[in-house]
Order: structure tokens, then sequence, then C-alpha cells
């Protein structure tokens, strides 16, 4: 049985909300502080923190899930994100070139090494598209 939406419209659904932004934000807040851990030479704690990072994001997941805040057709989404993310590459070197402008160096670094990795992302939707989609 899915969970899809079993949550949306009981009693429960405000709840499980809150949890679901909750979720995010820590998983976004365990992720910038695993950066910041590895600018410090802190290699094990930034490695920790990524997995915990990892775990509240996928809690953020099920939560959206259990309230049906995301569209069950996987394949129709992946189809409409991958271009999305590999367009992102542009524009995020075009930003890291104006935060060079700056003088800071470091950050436009880490930004154009974000960029490389929507490339990466928008590929690999490319690739489940077509993998996947042709035996359906």
């Amino acid at each position: 049985m899915s969970i899809f939406g079993v949550t949306k419209g009981t009693e429960f659904e405000e709840e499980i909300d809150k949890l679901w932004k909750g979720e995010g934000q820590g998983a976004a807040m365990y992720s910038a502080l695993a950066c910041l851990a590895k600018e410090r030479g802190l290699e094990e704690v930034a490695e920790s923190l990524l997995k915990v990072a990892a775990d509240e994001a996928r809690h953020a997941g099920l939560y959206a899930i259990l309230n049906g805040h995301a569209n069950e057709e996987i394949f129709d989404v992946l189809r409409k994100m991958a271009p999305l993310e590999s367009g992102g590459v542009e524009k995020l070197q075009q930003f890291a070139g104006r935060i060079r402008d700056i003088g800071l160096e470091e950050a436009a670094k880490q930004i154009e090494s974000a960029a490389l990795d929507e490339g990466r992302h928008g590929e690999i939707l490319r690739d489940l598209v077509e993998k996947f989609c042709s035996k359906r």
C-alpha cells in the first residue's frame, strides 16, 4: 500500500507539514555545518554531518509524501527537472563570476563546483528517463 497522501485532510496534516519543513531546514543546516567543518579540517565531523543531512532530507521526503506534496508521475517530474538542472550551470557560472569580481575567489570556486553538480544532476535525470521510460 502506498503512503502517498495518506495524512492529507486528516487531523495530522498540519503537524506533518511542520515536520516536512523542519526536516528540510535541518538538512540544509547540517549540510552547512558540514561545509564549515570541512573548511576547518574536521573531515570526520563533516562526513558525519553530511550523513545526518542526508537522513534529514530523506525524512523531509517522507513527510512530503505523507501529505501528498509530490507528483506521483516520477518520470514526468524528471523530464521537467533535467533541463532546469542543466540550465542552472551557466547561470551559476555567471553568478560565480560576479562573486569573483568582488574578490571572493574561494566562494566563486565553490559556486562553480555547485554548477558542475547541477550539470551532472541534469545528465543523471535524463539518463534515468531514457533508461526506465523505454521499459514502460
